[in-house]
């Protein structure tokens, strides 16, 4: 009997659900999926510039289990950009490291401050219609994920209480208020940071 597949850690959910290419027609040609511990391996090699080791122990693997997965990802996306298949980012046997969940009605992705025991609703447009991304991850489908019009970059933060907010292209974070705890909300890698 083989040994049960050990999760991987994902530091947070990728801001967009995938990519199709430009310039022909979507559908045709078909997609590729690109599983979140693929994903985030590339985050954390490629985008990060983490060595493999580090990278493989940020997400609680062996350095070449972390290989292969790496591996995996880097020959999905070529194939995708040699053949112009979709790519889409769902599934796989992760973890979170923090509670996530994402509003359905804005598809805004939000980590709540641990010390808060309930989520009231998103931040963003204050819906209740929001999801436990973490407990969705085996049925992970299209409307958890962010609509392709939403072009997300980065996340919002309270500097107070470390609240994290998907980012929304032309809403400032410093308009935003912290439903937990009143502050404004800053940009994540403000030069001011989040207090702890």
């Amino acid at each position: 009997m083989p040994r049960p597949k050990r999760s991987r850690r994902i530091h947070r959910p990728p801001i967009a659900s995938g990519f199709t290419p430009f310039g022909i027609a979507s559908g045709p040609n078909g997609s590729i999926t690109l599983l979140y511990e693929e994903y985030e391996s590339l985050r954390l090699s490629d985008y990060e510039g983490t060595s493999q080791q580090a990278a493989a122990d940020l997400m609680d693997v062996s350095r070449p289990t972390f290989s292969r997965i790496y591996d995996q990802a880097r020959q999905k996306l070529a194939r995708a950009l040699v053949e112009g298949l979709s790519v889409v980012i769902e599934g796989g046997n992760i973890a979170f490291d923090d509670k996530w969940f994402r509003c359905k009605e804005c598809s805004t992705a939000f980590c709540p401050p641990e010390n808060e025991k309930k989520t009231i609703g998103c931040p963003v447009c204050r819906s209740s219609n929001i999801v436990d991304v973490s407990k969705q991850l085996p049925t992970l489908n299209s409307d958890l994920l962010p609509r392709p019009a939403v072009h997300q970059t980065g996340y919002c933060v309270c500097p107070r209480c470390s609240l994290r907010v998907s980012h929304q292209p032309g809403i400032p974070c410093r308009s935003l208020v912290c439903t937990s705890c009143g502050s404004g909300m800053i940009r994540e890698h403000h030069p001011i940071g989040p207090t702890n």
